[in-house]
């Protein structure tokens, strides 16, 4: 008798992610029938199918592995690949869409990236926002609403949405993942909306097309993080000790810009940002207030003054 068609194409694509997964290091039985969900004895009865479709399995004290394929890109290409996996890596997201990226990405990497890629993923611990970064994909990508509750940072505040998805983003300050998305049900407006922030997550069946004129790195431009709003310049007078940050940092960030070195008393320097919602440039404040008596700043007055109560409050907590 014939297996039913489910089953056998759930054999199928177990045994090619299998084969590929093979390549990447050795495995117990145990831990290959842990990963598929399946019994130990499906999984021997998988490695026998590859010995006899003649894929080269080897054996060492009872696990397997099949032979390394050699990498089709060339250094500075798999430089870059590696680089794009540190920094999934650095997200700290350890759910499965991420881990079965990255593993994904290891398979093209040479040796040492390979094994470094691996283990890092290993590390990861699984994320508690799987759900939702599986919906957001698929309503981005397929065009459908998305409907959360949303819970609002400042205000504390829980609304429900429904959400156009017209993109995604990591924040480069932070690396946590943020979509713009357009509000149908409050603002009816492009708003910047963080995924860990929303809750009770679901696809609605209305569709829906991102315009063709949207730009979303035009969007972003000026931004200090992904917040969107009205442009706003910081000026700062920053110390020698932290110049030489500010001074490399400046060369590839174009939110930041030195504008008067003077050496060893430190410089000059503007950062370009936008001011949420809210009226606050929440994204640049929480840098500005990072740097501590390293950098003051100068303008404008409602920022300084701004930094100034923050800096208060936080010295009553330490009474000397």
């Amino acid at each position: 008798m014939r297996d039913p068609p489910t089953r056998t194409a759930a054999k199928a694509a177990r045994l090619t992610d299998l084969q590929q997964r093979l390549t990447l290091r050795p495995y117990g039985v145990a831990e290959l029938a842990r990963h598929y969900g399946v019994t130990r004895r499906t999984i021997e009865r998988d490695l026998q199918t590859l010995r006899d479709l003649g894929h080269g399995l080897i054996e060492d004290r009872h696990r397997y592995a099949l032979p390394d394929r050699p990498s089709d890109l060339n250094e500075v290409e798999a430089l870059a690949v590696y680089s794009a996996t540190r920094l999934l890596v650095h997200t700290g997201e350890g759910g499965r869409p991420y881990r079965t990226a990255l593993e994904k990405l290891a398979r093209r990497l040479p040796g040492p990236a390979r094994q470094t890629t691996l283990a890092a993923v290993e590390r990861l611990a699984p994320g508690p926002d799987d759900r939702t970064l599986d919906l957001v994909a698929q309503a981005w990508f397929r065009g459908r609403v998305l409907r959360c509750t949303y819970h609002g940072a400042a205000s504390g505040s829980q609304r429900t949405l429904n959400l156009e998805i017209w993109f995604y983003e990591l924040n480069r300050r932070n690396l946590e993942p943020y979509v713009l998305a357009y509000d149908r049900t409050h603002a009816h407006a492009l708003r910047v909306y963080k995924l860990a922030r929303m809750r009770d997550v679901r696809l609605l069946p209305e569709r829906y097309e991102v315009p063709a004129d949207f730009d979303p790195l035009a969007h972003l431009d000026g931004s200090w993080g992904v917040v969107v709003g009205r442009p706003i310049e910081v000026r700062l007078r920053v110390t020698a000790d932290a110049a030489d940050w500010f001074r490399e940092r400046s060369d590839r960030d174009p939110a930041l810009e030195v504008e008067d070195d003077r050496g060893e008393d430190g410089l000059i320097a503007t950062l370009r940002g936008q001011i949420g919602a809210d009226g606050e440039p929440n994204e640049m404040l929480a840098f500005l207030l990072g740097w501590g008596p390293l950098v003051e700043v100068l303008a404008p007055d409602t920022v300084r003054a701004r930094v100034a109560r923050a800096v208060q409050s936080a010295a009553r907590l330490y009474p000397s």
